[in-house]
């Protein structure tokens, strides 16, 4: 499918239709969201007539003279700053070939438009420092706000290199799912710009630098391979609260807020999916070999867990020095010890027997009986020394993204899989056990599908460890 013939041309983002403004008698808590008295343009009356509209979200409602409301949703409109002599500062919303203009005191809903909308000005904004890393479809940048002076981490996409509808789509999900977190724990978003060949995404900078940098520069101790798992357990936790897979969890996606507190951040949420039962994702088979769970290698249908064994290889590397759990020389054959869970725990041998039974634990190969995230942050080995506490309370995790999101939302596309995916067959034919007389000789060719797929988005990580694939050693 085109994406030319599903987006259209005046935005990357814009290819709704209808009205913009949709009549509703849903019930609006009025103390939960921005009130504020705009000028906005009466088409009925042709001049400009004070209203009072209400912000919630990507939401604007105004109330009609029979007490019910309009409403209009605003996410991923193009918005830009505007003004008008004897009204003063406005805001101009463009979507689906529409417009919306308000004047007035609009300083505070900017602030929150600007989180969910879409600008265009972004050279006025800021100016590149450096280049930070590449990736399959752009580049990431250091830049500074001309305004603020302050260091951001720009995310560019070369539209260029979005070819299909399922790239178009991997690109708005990643931004429905960044634009749904916050926590000190993930790397904080703050606002999207397009230009005729980028889309851009706003950052926080975190500079300093990569686990998997770091663990390469000196050997962690145990206390302190604790400290950075039990905090990448807690994002976990909240993360999957909110139905959210990462899915390419690895040292090289793990920044580093502060080198002498072992501050911890995860970042790059490219390959990022709401959970679905019945496992029908854009892209099932992805991440980078090596530190995927066995059961995406697979083929079987997986849910939150495969993010508990990335963070269980994340684990075993710190208390190993820097050592993959799969450590052949041959990537092939390394590809093979994920695939059938071959894990040399010789390597760390000298764990204590509270974390050896962690490891085992996350690095479980049958996924019915790996650890959780939540027992995994209850295993004594966290209450053998000090750590900050897990202020996350969350009642029950998501099952499914048919129970957390509205049927608008859910991308039920599972089309194009076999260009990247496919080892055996077909995810709705698979066995509930894993195919044991598997060759290697598929295997290398799965592996060699997946050095394509291994990075569908720019990494915020360094140059020099830009690679299809992490390295092992």
């Amino acid at each position: 499918m085109n994406i030319k013939r599903q987006v259209n041309s005046t935005s990357f983002f814009d290819n709704t239709k209808g009205s913009l403004w949709q009549n509703t008698t849903a019930s609006r808590n009025i103390n939960e969201s921005l009130q504020e008295n705009f000028y906005i343009f009466s088409c009925k009356h042709k001049i400009y007539k004070v209203k009072t509209l209400y912000l919630q979200s990507h939401f604007i409602f105004k109330r009609k003279k029979n007490s019910q409301y309009q409403i209009a949703d605003i996410l991923n409109a193009t918005i830009c700053e505007v003004e008008l002599p004897n009204y003063g500062a406005g805001i101009r919303i463009t979507k689906a070939g529409q417009l919306i203009e308000i004047y007035g005191m609009t300083i505070t809903w900017l602030e929150q438009l600007r989180f969910y909308c879409i600008q265009q000005d972004f050279a006025n904004k800021y100016s590149i420092s450096k280049l930070l890393g590449k990736g399959t479809f752009g580049k990431v940048f250091k830049i500074k706000s001309r305004i603020t002076q302050r260091d951001f981490a720009a995310k560019v996409f070369e539209k260029k290199a979005i070819i299909n509808y399922q790239d178009y789509l991997l690109i708005t999900k990643e931004l429905q799912i960044i634009r749904s977190l916050n926590h000190p724990g993930i790397t904080k978003f703050f606002e999207t710009y397009e230009s005729d060949q980028q889309i851009i995404l706003i950052y926080e900078m975190v500079e300093q630098g990569e686990l998997y940098t770091f663990i390469k520069e000196r050997h962690l101790s145990e206390e302190e391979s604790l400290l950075i798992i039990k905090q990448v357990l807690q994002a976990l936790l909240y993360i999957h609260s909110k139905g959210i897979l990462h899915r390419d969890l690895k040292p090289s996606n793990l920044l580093l807020r502060d080198r002498n507190t072992l501050s911890i951040v995860i970042a790059d949420f490219g390959l990022a999916e709401f959970y679905r039962v019945d496992g029908k994702y854009i892209y099932t088979r992805c991440g980078t070999p090596g530190y995927v769970a066995p059961e995406i290698l697979q083929d079987k249908i997986y849910d939150y867990k495969i993010d508990v064994y990335s963070a269980g290889v994340i684990l075993f590397m710190m208390l190993s020095g820097g050592k993959s759990p799969f450590n052949s020389t041959d990537p092939e054959e390394r590809l093979f010890q994920n695939y059938k869970n071959l894990i040399d725990y010789s390597l760390v041998s000298n764990a204590s027997e509270a974390a050896y039974n962690l490891l085992q634990s996350m690095l479980e190969s049958d996924n019915t009986k790996r650890i959780s995230v939540r027992a995994a942050l209850n295993h004594q080995v966290f209450r053998n020394y000090r750590a900050s506490k897990c202020t996350i309370i969350i009642k029950k995790t998501p099952k499914s993204i048919d129970k957390i999101s509205t049927p608008r939302l859910i991308i039920n596309t599972n089309n194009n899989l076999d260009k990247y995916l496919q080892l055996s067959p077909k995810l709705q034919n698979l066995s509930s056990k894993p195919i044991n007389n598997m060759k290697q000789e598929a295997i290398r060719r799965g592996f060699q599908k997946m050095q394509t797929f291994s990075h569908r988005s720019p990494q915020l990580s360094p140059v020099q460890s830009q690679r299809k694939l992490e390295p092992f050693s």
